[in-house]
């Protein structure tokens, strides 16, 4: 679909396996890539039968490295900032999706590769993922959510501590943390993650989308409007279709059918 360095496959309707394709270079991200995951991403955001997307890289070693520090290096100023907001934009539609994003490490998440599992909703790994926020051996920092999204994992003190050194955590740490979800073996990392993305799939869909948007609004504003967010959530599905055929179906001992409406 792509010759951006990423490809795109469908395996279950509504489920999006995206894969960044340049085990060569540890799956860094081009301005082409930026580009690619942006008409991709605008695409899905546009479906409504979606489900899942699930995010990984090829290869054994990395699931991604971030922007390509190689392509950058030949860039002037301008050109490296534009380069920068391309990925960006890729990162803000994706935090606009009504479905959740699930982050398939297939080994090490650093800089934006970090940020790209950070900011997902579910993360698998492979027992020799890690992540890393090591910006600052760079002479820069984090720039698309690092430092806030892993303040709110970790704390400020343990996030204070890996952003100003640049130490990495491996996947038992992170797993400790709360960062992945779960260590699966290599092998079985795509199954794992499709089979994760399939149970979502048969949930109704409202609700994950409520769910899911609840979640990721969680500690935005305070804890008030946090509950105001889950209350407005929950209002709307009361007067869903969805939550008569779920009561229904427990009632007949069947299986919903869910309509998402």
């Amino acid at each position: 679909m792509f010759d951006a360095g990423l490809s795109v496959e469908e395996p279950v309707r509504g489920v999006v396996l995206l894969r960044i394709d340049r085990p060569q270079a540890l799956n860094a991200l081009t301005t082409a890539s930026a580009h690619g995951m942006i008409e991709l991403y605008t695409r899905l955001a546009l479906r409504t039968d979606m489900r899942a997307l699930i995010l990984t890289g090829a290869g054994e070693s990395a699931f991604s490295t971030g922007a390509d520090l190689k392509e950058r290096a030949g860039m002037d100023a301008m050109a490296a900032r534009a380069q920068h907001m391309a990925h960006r934009l890729a990162f803000s539609i994706r935090r606009g999706f009504d479905f959740p994003v699930i982050a398939a490490l297939n080994g090490i998440a650093h800089a934006g590769g970090a940020e790209l599992a950070l900011s997902s909703d579910l993360v698998l790994a492979v027992p020799h993922a890690g992540f890393a926020l090591p910006e600052i051996r760079r002479g820069i920092m984090p720039g698309m959510g690092g430092t806030q999204a892993l303040t709110a994992a970790l704390g400020p003190r343990r996030a204070m501590e890996l952003l100003l050194t640049g130490d990495a955590l491996d996947a038992e740490t992170a797993l400790a943390c709360g960062l992945v979800n779960r260590i699966v073996a290599p092998e079985a990392l795509v199954s794992e993650a499709l089979a994760l993305a399939e149970r979502i799939a048969e949930a109704p869909p409202l609700a994950v989308s409520a769910v899911t948007r609840a979640v990721r609004g969680a500690g935005q504003g305070g804890a008030e409007a946090g509950l105001a967010l889950e209350l407005a959530l929950h209002q709307r599905l009361m007067a869903s279709d969805d939550r008569l055929e779920g009561a229904r179906a427990f009632a007949e001992k069947r299986r919903p059918v869910w309509k998402g409406e």
